[in-house]
């Protein structure tokens, strides 16, 4: 017995309601408001987002976590609140120094879905911006403002590592949580970018 793969054209303009639910509440967020039309238009806009810039499936194998979920998203909105109130003291002072830079740093985790999830999450944080997205090994660039004292890169990996460790807690299985717990631990030493693979992946050739 064989099966028809779905086609592209077509498959690509079927709605998706987790990814517009997701579209929905992280619109409502940036926005500050649950209004009916703010949602809608979250919605609307995830979907065209699917349409136009169209992503491979990624296969959640985790569980939903309700009390980490809601603990992630607590976090998720004190972090929004502190960069907030530390941006706006940077706008009144006389002479402003940002302290600017791009910081890389690693994931202890390998999964598209939850690296994106991270991903989504530090760049809605004002002062940090991911400016590069990497798989080979995993890893972001970051754009952070506010790297002050000792250390700062050694702080920006901490506060993404415990993003993460957020994330998988909230919507990650156990044998994630597991091999992120004992990565933590006993840390490899991350190899340097593979460019070539990223390149392959960005024109679709397999590895």
């Amino acid at each position: 017995m064989t099966t028809t793969a779905p086609n592209w054209k077509t498959s690509r303009w079927r709605l998706r309601p987790t990814v517009m639910i997701i579209s929905a509440l992280l619109w409502s967020m940036l926005w500050a408001s649950i209004a009916p039309h703010i949602l809608i238009s979250g919605a609307i806009l995830g979907w065209v987002i699917g349409v136009v810039f169209p992503l491979p499936p990624m296969h959640w194998r985790g569980r939903f976590s309700p009390v980490w979920a809601a603990w992630l998203v607590v976090r998720l909105f004190w972090d929004l609140t502190v960069s907030s109130f530390r941006l706006i003291k940077y706008a009144f002072e006389r002479k402003v120094d940002l302290h600017a830079g791009i910081v890389r740093v690693d994931l202890l985790s390998d999964d598209d879905l939850y690296q994106v999830g991270v991903a989504s999450m530090i760049s809605l944080v004002p002062g940090t911006v991911v400016v590069e997205v990497v798989r080979h090994p995993r890893r972001l660039y970051l754009h952070c403002v506010g790297l002050e004292g000792e250390d700062p890169e050694d702080a920006i990996q901490e506060m993404t590592t415990q993003v993460e460790a957020r994330l998988l807690r909230a919507i990650g299985s156990k044998e994630d949580w597991q091999r992120f717990q004992e990565e933590r631990i006993t840390p490899s030493v991350m190899p340097p970018t593979d460019w070539m693979a990223e390149e392959a992946d960005a024109e679709g050739e397999p590895q």
